[in-house]
């Protein structure tokens, strides 16, 4: 009888905080229409998604040995999380706050994130204070922007992953740049440089297209303008890696037999989708769901192998795949003849409903949802399957799940267009490739099936029931269960 009247409480009490988040959810909606504001139309906001990332960091800054400069990063995501907290609230009363910073909020936040690095982190109160200042007000003003220029590109809880990952990655510069972290690893130096130098030219690139006038922006002026950013590149490398530094990069790839097969199977793999793509194109039909999820399937082959042969490469690799992919998104978006013609119309063809706003974020999150683990994990020893939860959760389940569920699924999930067909086919899909890996001797720890098993079996249905960008959000539930239940087995 008392284990009974436990349930029973526990369920009263499940559902009060149930009924009382979706009432500040709706009232925030409705301030969001009353303020003008048009985030992706959807029927919630997302808030939950706010904790991910800093839940993740500190639950790495606790279970293992990590760099000064991580449990820094961890820490500014604590404030970063309380800023989000005070966001809603006030967000909840009036959008006054997308129209103007609060500054006490920013102020609160910032003193939490830099008390703990002060205490926990042994860093001086200055330093502590001027990240946790400088990274709450710069993601305090990113979220603001994100939602009030952008219309329609995101949720409130996309907003927030995506400004907390920037905001806690500009930190991560900073912090490097100011040599808070000496990492005596040789590779992960050599990679981050190159990385840095990649997008900052990126960076670079893009500012200068936004900055010229529309008549100006031509394949000849783009010209121009990338040998400038090439260039700028090369003296960025000098100075970083040395006068030999294109003879370093070119003997780090090509000078390991293991690379060479790696980046010749990469290439290969990109030459089908490009195949794919120009193909479908030139048709100019539609392509369905399914169609789309086999370009998931690609991208996490190539995540896969990088991953399970050499996951160094694959951070290199990743790190500059993502500053082109920003680049050819930019490409698209400033009408430079004939360049961007030719994206937009391979974009018409391979957008879904999700891309309604004023970027295409839904590649942009597949790349990112498959990458993040490589950041987002400290250590590269011992963690494969944690740096697979990308490929696991977005490139194998989430494929699946669309798969099945279109063909063979007929039991929806309440509330949901989604089925439990396809979701009990997420949950085998993952177990399923885990167990493969096992098999050949590519995972070697013993739990990992039973680690597997619980974090699909969490992630497929958070898959079928949120509607929220699930190539942004599955990584991140998974790689969180995967710790999770690391800590608690």
């Amino acid at each position: 009888m008392q284990s009974n009247s436990k349930v029973l409480h526990f369920y009263n009490s499940f559902k009060r905080y149930t009924s009382l988040c979706m009432s500040v959810d709706y009232t925030i909606s409705r301030n969001l229409r009353d303020g003008g504001i048009g985030t992706r139309p959807i029927s919630s906001n997302g808030l939950w998604c706010c904790a991910l990332l800093p839940a993740l960091l500190i639950s790495y800054n606790f279970l293992y040995k990590v760099s000064p400069l991580y449990t820094l990063v961890a820490y500014v995501a604590v404030g970063l999380f309380c800023y989000s907290i005070l966001f809603v609230v006030f967000i909840s009363v009036s959008c006054l706050v997308l129209r103007e910073p609060i500054y006490g909020g920013c102020i609160a936040s910032s003193l939490v994130s830099a008390l703990m690095n002060f205490i926990f982190n042994t860093q001086g109160l200055t330093t502590s204070l001027s990240f946790s200042l400088t990274a709450v007000y710069l993601y305090s003003t990113m979220l603001r922007w994100s939602l009030t220029k952008f219309p329609k590109t995101y949720t409130i809880g996309e907003a927030m992953i995506v400004t907390q990952g920037l905001t806690l990655f500009t930190i991560a510069v900073i912090g490097r740049t100011m040599n808070i972290l000496h990492d005596p690893n040789e590779d992960m130096n050599l990679i981050s440089s190159i990385v840095l130098t990649a997008l900052s030219t990126v960076g670079l690139l893009i500012t200068g297209l936004c900055v010229i006038s529309e008549k100006q922006r031509n394949i000849q002026t783009f010209s121009y303008m990338f040998a400038v950013a090439a260039l700028f590149a090369l003296v960025t490398l000098h100075v970083l890696l040395g006068l030999n530094c294109v003879f370093r990069i070119l003997n780090y790839i090509f000078l390991n037999r293991n690379r060479v097969q790696l980046f010749a199977f990469w290439l290969f793999l990109l030459m089908i989708s490009v195949f794919l793509v120009l193909t479908r194109t030139k048709s100019a039909v539609k392509v369905n769901t399914v169609t789309r999820k086999s370009f998931h399937l690609l991208a996490s082959l190539v995540f896969m192998s990088g991953i399970i042969y050499d996951v160094y490469l694959t951070s290199l690799a990743a790190g500059i795949g993502f500053g082109l992919l920003i680049l050819v998104e930019a490409l698209r978006k400033l009408n430079i003849t004939p360049i961007s013609e030719a994206l937009q119309s391979a974009f018409d063809v391979y957008s879904d409903e999700k891309d309604i706003g004023s970027f295409a974020m839904t590649p942009i999150y597949l790349y990112v949802g498959l990458a993040c683990p490589l950041i987002l994990v400290p250590s590269y020893e011992g963690t494969t399957l944690e740096l697979l939860s990308g490929v696991l959760a977005t490139g194998v389940g989430d494929t699946a799940a669309s798969w099945f569920g279109s063909k063979y699924g007929t039991k929806k999930w309440t509330n949901s267009e989604k089925t439990v067909e396809g979701t009990i086919a997420n949950v085998l899909s993952q177990v399923a490739t885990v167990y493969v890996l096992h098999l050949f001797g590519l995972l070697r720890n013993n739990t990992v099936l039973i680690r597997t098993m619980l974090a699909a079996s969490i992630s497929s249905v958070v898959e079928a029931k949120t509607d929220q960008v699930d190539n942004l959000i599955l990584p991140l539930v998974t790689l969180l269960v995967f710790q999770i239940n690391w800590m608690f087995g």
